[in-house]
């Protein structure tokens, strides 16, 4: 038996960009095994359901009140020992996460291939976002497989000294895994949650504009995410014609500033449990606009043509607020409560579907790439997918 490809994902992000890869593996016959931290157990869990995937191996290294360092340990030994057992010949990792960064360190201790994922987004500054601008740039460093999202982070990986022939340049998974859901959504295989649906029905039968807020960033803590609560909530008042819904993030940090700031007491400010992707990916479809600090759903909201206010003073992601999609406005209070004002104010504008982030063909260029590299021969089903 050949060995295996083994992805690692820990977090919702990772799972919803790099299922569409595992996916697309299997279907072209490459033995593929898949490797939960389950970092975030729950959210995770969500997203295996959706996709009727279930991962080979489980580490199970959530507790309570989990920080860097325990994360980072605990993922190091058990990933060892899933490399010594499995003895892959590429390891899959993705992004810019905890699990991301200890999988590809261990991978590296033990001289197994890495491929990187959503390689080369970098904001130039190591605290923003923190850590995930380090654990990007180390990951970089480890990786012999780049798979990077766009030209961009293709420019950055060359600058940074990348041999050219281990950069690939595919597009951004997340539009794959956008298609695929919406497209599961639309012939009814998936269902949305009722209690979602009639919010955004009654908001929109009360010709109310939706607005979709999520806000977690770690950077954020300590100040940041109250003055994002803080202006939303300024905003809540001065127009009741606005449902702002906002799936709050279970993070303890995140649900202390939530309350000191009093949004929750806003009655057009709908707070709701964390949201399943296929729940998410329906409400990006419906909402007017999006306010989030969420890298991922500025890629999903600019893919919809949704245009979106980032609540982060540096991105990654310069590309959808070059072509005008994304306003970056930080956490300055001011700078979202005016952000938002001109969203409300402005003509409807139909953007249509964008291609700045990729294709929904990114998956099958890193298939593609990973049979050459390791000799494995697509079957024929995969290659006919190829061709099309």
């Amino acid at each position: 038996m050949t060995q295996p490809v083994v992805l690692v994902v820990g977090t919702r992000p990772e799972a919803i960009k790099l299922i569409p890869v595992y996916l697309a593996l299997k279907a072209a016959g490459v033995p593929v095994l898949i490797c939960a931290t389950f970092q975030h157990a729950e959210l995770l869990q969500q997203v295996f359901s959706i996709f009727n995937v279930f991962p080979d191996f489980n580490l199970a290294i959530m507790k309570k009140d989990q920080d860097l360092f325990y994360l980072t340990a605990a993922i190091l030994e058990k990933m060892k020992a899933v490399y010594l057992e499995t003895q892959p010949s590429l390891v899959l990792v993705h992004g810019d996460t905890t699990s991301t960064f200890a999988a590809a360190l261990g991978a590296f201790y033990l001289h197994i291939p890495v491929g990187h994922v959503e390689a080369g987004l970098r904001t130039g500054n190591m605290q923003a976002p923190f850590p995930e601008e380090m654990n990007r740039k180390v990951v970089g460093q480890i990786a012999s497989y780049h798979f990077a999202p766009t030209a961009f982070s293709t420019a950055h990986l060359l600058a940074e000294g990348i041999d050219r022939t281990r950069i690939f340049c595919t597009g951004n998974t997340v539009v794959d895994a956008l298609h695929m859901i919406q497209k599961k959504i639309g012939i009814g295989e998936l269902l949305i949650d009722p209690e979602v649906k009639q919010l955004v029905e009654s908001a929109k039968n009360s010709g109310k504009k939706i607005v979709l807020l999520t806000a977690h960033r770690r950077e954020s803590f300590g100040g940041g995410l109250y003055r994002v609560f803080s202006a939303v909530k300024e905003f809540a008042l001065a127009h009741p014609d606005v449902c702002i819904i906002y799936p709050m993030h279970p993070n303890p940090s995140v649900v202390c500033e939530f309350e000191a700031s009093g949004l929750g007491t806003v009655q057009n400010l709908c707070k709701m449990n964390s949201i399943s992707y296929k729940e998410m990916v329906y409400l990006l479809t419906q909402v007017a606009f999006v306010v989030t600090d969420s890298g991922g759903i500025q890629e999903e909201a600019v893919s919809l043509g949704k245009q979106t206010i980032v609540l982060r003073d540096i991105t990654e992601r310069w590309e959808g607020v070059w072509d005008g999609s994304e306003l970056l406005v930080g956490t300055n209070q001011e700078k979202i409560m005016n952000a938002m004002v001109q969203l409300y104010t402005q003509e409807p504008k139909e953007l249509g579907l964008s291609t700045v982030y990729g294709d929904g063909k990114a998956c099958q260029r890193i298939v593609t790439i990973i049979t050459k590299v390791l000799g494995i021969c697509e079957n024929s089903d995969s290659m006919s997918m190829h061709k099309k």
